[in-house]
């Protein structure tokens, strides 16, 4: 049986479509179970009215603690021998489960994840054709959730199978309000010993504007915070705290980038003065480190061009986000 975990805080608009995506699955097997984070618009009734109509449906309701906690929530909760996470707000084709489950049981793997698509709507659906197959040891795949030369973004939770059995109790930090994905997908991958990824889209993630991550606010420099425990819970364990240090260096250029990409000079200026200040220092710093480490070659170039032409990037930057939001 599969345990699919839906937390969800405040998403009537939406919980609707993410829940029908799921009893609807070729694949019968499953517990569902959403997690309500102290909601307190309509969609404690719509769960409860879905779950009416399909006995699969188990609710459990949490005072409202983020979605970590109610992630961790549904784990404990969870029966089934495999796991899959789904945020409220998404979707999953028809015969995902299915498609993974056959390919965890075929290949004997650990973890199975499917690729994941950006829409704005049901319409924008895309379908693969010549589906293929990549597995990876534990090493090889962390290379990849490290950013360890690439620029690939696997570090969620959500369109991924695991094996229940390799799940730590509390697999995600309550603390930190952006970034938990980091450290709970590490540590969902670290006793993982084959993972196996399927090139088709199988997960649908709705560009919400409504949440908290498509803003920047000082909830952001949770990922500072993020990566200090990432070097903590890495430490003597190789590769993982060398690319820990790594990553816990290029947040600086991270958030350095993503403020100057989303929020007006005069903002800055007013709301992130000693912040911006703190991480343009800390990113000069450790700028020959970077630009000597296993990145890309194009964030290196922004890194550099950061540390050197930083109030000309800033103006750049802030003009291609006023063009691209004009869209």
């Amino acid at each position: 049986m599969v345990s699919v975990i839906v937390p969800y805080y405040n998403m009537g608009k939406y919980l609707k479509r993410c829940v029908d995506s799921i009893t609807d699955q070729t694949y019968k097997r499953l517990e569902i179970i959403l997690v309500n984070d102290g909601s307190s618009d309509n969609s404690p009734e719509i769960a409860r009215e879905l779950a009416k109509n399909d006995s699969r449906i188990i609710l459990v309701d949490i005072p409202h603690g983020g979605v970590s906690k109610a992630r961790n929530a549904g784990l404990d909760k969870a029966s089934g021998d495999y796991v899959m996470f789904v945020d409220s707000d998404d979707w999953i084709k028809r015969d995902l489960v299915m498609h993974l489950i056959k390919v965890m049981v075929k290949k004997k793997a650990d973890l199975v994840t499917c690729e994941l698509q950006r829409v704005d709507n049901e319409d924008q659906e895309t379908t693969t054709a010549n589906v293929r197959y990549k597995e990876y040891d534990r090493d090889k795949y962390l290379r990849i959730l490290f950013k360890i030369d690439n620029n690939e973004w696997v570090h969620y939770p959500v369109a991924k199978l695991y094996k229940r059995e390799l799940l730590p109790k509390d697999l995600f930090p309550v603390d930190i309000r952006i970034g938990e994905d980091v450290i709970g997908t590490y540590r969902a991958v670290a006793d993982a010993k084959k993972i196996i990824k399927i090139s088709d889209v199988g997960y649908y993630y709705f560009k919400n504007t409504e949440s908290a991550t498509s803003r920047f606010s000082m909830q952001d420099f949770d990922l500072i915070t993020v990566w200090d425990e990432m070097e903590r819970i890495t430490e003597g364990v190789e590769p993982d705290s060398s690319y820990a240090i790594l990553n816990r260096e290029r947040i600086n250029f991270t958030l350095l980038l993503r403020m100057i990409t989303r929020v007006p000079r005069k903002t800055i200026n007013r709301e992130y003065k000693e912040q911006e200040k703190r991480l343009r220092a800390d990113l000069k710093e450790c700028e020959k480190r970077l630009l000597a480490g296993p990145i890309v070659k194009s964030r290196k170039v922004m890194i550099f061009m950061l540390c050197h032409f930083y109030p000309l990037m800033g103006i750049f930057c802030n003009i291609f986000a006023r063009l691209k939001g004009d869209k």
